[in-house]
């Protein structure tokens, strides 16, 4: 296990975690899209388009995203899109973290860890420092965060600080941060966006109604600015 010790510090709380103000939500229309700019998808003012991963990789290298809340319709068939994304940047040579946000882990469970794995929930609770919940892959240098029985559902207002706290670290010491998290959880994801933030619902090898009726979830909070990631059913190690 690999991580910037340095960021120990930066999450270091003390008596300020009840009192942090939460991050402001961003006003969605002025966050950049992975339609505009050099190498970048999808037509001009396509606010939904479709992307393989490595199309995708591509975009962020050529945008000022950084940060991917991706949604994987179909984690049942061991498909993560998170996870494949990541590992593809980091092969990339983008120094990448994953943090899984699902609330069943599931994403660490394919990484091989066992589900009660140190992870954002103990790092939250105080129980674990940031350098014991980083891991490293095995097949890559991505590194990962999982979600420690963090649930995203139940998170209040001192939570999604903290939450958003570890973001900006990570955002100061990676060149993306990738969240897996689950589609019943769209009312909170705003709590995890800026105006470097994309939004991937990554499905099958096309887009079906499962992806469809995500999209339309995001839709209705606002969010319209979406990536379709067609996979295979399996993840591909990057």
């Amino acid at each position: 296990m690999t991580t910037d010790q340095s960021l120990d510090n930066r999450l270091a709380w003390g008596g300020e975690k009840a009192t942090r103000e939460p991050a402001e939500r961003p006003d969605k229309s002025g966050r950049a899209k992975l339609g505009e700019g050099s190498g970048a998808l999808g037509g001009e003012g396509a606010a939904e388009q479709i992307a393989t991963v490595n199309e995708l990789a591509a975009a962020v290298e050529a945008t000022s995203i950084f940060r991917l809340v991706v949604l994987s319709t179909h984690r049942e068939l061991q498909s993560f899109g998170g996870l494949q994304i990541a590992r593809r940047l980091s092969g990339s040579g983008r120094a990448t973290v994953l943090i899984d946000l699902t609330p069943d882990g599931s994403v660490g469970s394919q990484m091989g860890l066992p589900r009660d794995c140190a992870g954002y929930g103990d790092l939250l609770s105080g129980g674990a420092g940031l350098a014991e919940v980083i891991y490293r892959d095995h097949y890559t240098s991505t590194h990962f965060v999982p979600c420690g029985g963090f649930e995203l559902e139940q998170a209040d207002e001192a939570a999604f600080a903290h939450l958003s706290y570890v973001l900006d670290a990570f955002a100061e010491a990676y060149d993306c941060t990738v969240i897996e998290a689950d589609a019943f959880d769209i009312p909170e994801l705003p709590a995890l966006l800026n105006e470097n933030t994309a939004v991937v619902i990554a499905g099958l090898p096309h887009v079906d109604d499962r992806m469809i009726d995500v999209a339309d979830d995001l839709r209705q909070i606002g969010i319209d600015d979406i990536v379709f990631m067609p996979m295979v059913r399996r993840d591909v190690r990057g």
